[in-house]
């Protein structure tokens, strides 16, 4: 009796649940348009998946921290981080270095901003971070003069797209990064503490927890982690024509954040789920699109993916309050 409620309750966990619609997404893709499911589509799907698990780990690392968390301004960060890499690399491997640093400098500055206006000066975090990222687009526009910025060292360009039994650099970069990700999340004294603040935060700051610098460095690395994800799409589409190429991740890192069971009220949740999270929405926006809805149609549908997550999670909150 025991054994078939522990196997009825893993199939109630939302990494279980996210993994099993994915699976069901490709077999259904392959009957309607065989092919979708064939090795080069899926590795296709996880090489675009991967730039979003990027930047949804930052994400997560917001929504973890509790009181209402979330950023809505990775989207200009990723575009951001790609335009500055850009145009101080140069297209040349000698200046690499200095284009990487200055990203991850310049990025983690702009979320230690959004953490310092949303934990220090008290704006609402929806407010504070879509107000950033108009900064930060304008600081974009700048950077390029409204010119493409040709930036993709051949160094990026092999490490990023350079393909070892079939699979591109950014997939594995991916993996690595995700089991580092998922270490350092569970077992680092900054990780156990933003589920013990995000679970209740005044409980955290009355056991010693410094609750506000916490909640900013969740900001700051959201943000860097961005930056990073833009530095690398530099190197897999070679220069960058698009100001807004990154707004598609301000939705998409949400919802992959909520389907892979991070809760919207703080301190449940993990990585693992978020990156099969971001894995599902990619199958799905590749299925919707051999299925020739229109991209309106793809928004509309993720859009309303999110509200009934929204919804679900709301509830939720009401309850642990």
């Amino acid at each position: 009796m025991n054994l078939n409620i522990n196997i009825f309750s893993k199939f109630k966990n939302p990494t279980v649940i996210a993994a099993g619609i994915a699976v069901l997404l490709l077999i259904i893709g392959e009957m309607s348009a065989p092919g979708f499911a064939s090795f080069p589509q899926i590795i296709n799907m996880l090489t675009v998946a991967s730039f979003l698990g990027i930047v949804a780990a930052g994400q997560n690392l917001v929504v973890l921290s509790g009181q209402g968390g979330i950023d809505l301004s990775v989207g200009k960060v990723v575009t951001l981080g790609a335009i500055l890499g850009g145009a101080i690399a140069n297209g040349m491997d000698s200046g690499i270095i200095v284009a990487f640093a200055a990203v991850i400098m310049a990025t983690f500055f702009v979320g230690i901003l959004n953490g310092i206006g949303v934990t220090l000066i008290g704006i609402p975090p929806l407010i504070m971070t879509l107000s950033m990222g108009i900064v930060v687009e304008s600081i974009s526009r700048f950077i390029t003069g409204g010119l493409a910025v040709k930036g993709a060292t051949p160094f990026m360009l092999k490490v990023v797209t350079g393909r070892f039994l079939g699979i591109p650099g950014i997939v594995y970069i991916w993996i690595i990064f995700a089991v580092i990700f998922i270490l350092f999340q569970n077992n680092s004294r900054y990780g156990l503490s933003l589920y013990t603040m995000g679970s209740n935060s005044e409980a955290a700051r009355l056991s010693g927890l410094n609750v506000k610098w916490i909640r900013i460095l969740s900001y700051g690395l959201s943000s860097m982690l961005a930056g990073l994800a833009g530095f690398l799409y530099l190197g897999y589409l070679g220069s960058i024509y698009n100001i807004s190429l990154g707004n598609k991740y301000n939705l998409s890192s949400v919802v992959a954040v909520v389907v892979g069971g991070v809760s919207l009220a703080g301190g449940k949740g993990g990585y693992l789920g978020v990156a099969v999270g971001c894995i599902l929405l990619q199958f799905l926006e590749s299925f919707l699109t051999v299925q020739s809805i229109p991209s309106w149609g793809r928004e509309i549908i993720m859009g309303i993916t999110l509200l009934v997550l929204l919804t679900a999670y709301a509830r939720e909150t009401k309850l642990r309050q």
